[in-house]
């Protein structure tokens, strides 16, 4: 299948001063306003739903759990966001009839999040939403040019999660 033509972007130039920083410095910048682009894409996409992303996640990480069924400490690693925070979320999806708590066969004081029937529909359309948006997106870039992007933002993910893993073991160690 023939890809679209690229298009060319109407924005005038000055509107890309805030990216244009180079160095460190000037990766943030611009990892910091795409983030905010992605935020928006995701609210537009989600929101359709009445799903938050970190909603989407937790339906997304249980459909494709082995068992269908993770903990809450599990996701909350997943999902970077608190068990505090977690809670809250799940109680969210849970009074939506997405998630069910269910007892944990090997911890009797912990609980396993299932994805009920409706949680799997509101995913499964969710996805389709979002999928067409990513596309959209996505169309103004080439395949290889893609492909180097995700290579590099790859790297710069694995950075982040050695920065927090480091984080957590000084924290460990501190208490």
């Amino acid at each position: 299948m023939p890809r679209p033509a690229k298009r060319t972007s109407s924005r005038p130039a000055a509107s890309l001063a805030p990216t244009r920083e180079s160095g460190k410095l000037g990766l943030f910048t611009t990892l910091a306003r795409t983030g905010l682009f992605l935020e928006a894409l995701q609210r537009e996409c989600l929101g359709a739903h009445a799903l938050t992303f970190s909603e989407y996640s937790v339906l997304r990480l249980l459909q494709r759990a082995k068992s269908r069924s993770l903990t809450p400490s599990q996701l909350a690693e997943e999902v970077i966001c608190t068990t505090g925070a977690m809670t809250k979320l799940v109680d969210r999806l849970q009074r939506s009839a997405f998630v069910e708590r269910k007892p944990n066969p090997s911890d009797r004081r912990a609980v396993l999040l299932e994805i009920t029937r409706a949680g799997r529909a509101a995913a499964d359309e969710a996805a389709e939403t979002y999928r067409i948006g990513r596309e959209r997106v996505l169309t103004e870039l080439g395949k290889d040019e893609a492909e180097l992007i995700h290579i590099q933002l790859t790297r710069l993910l694995e950075a982040f999660e050695s920065e927090r893993k480091t984080a957590a073991d000084a924290e460990q160690r501190a208490s």
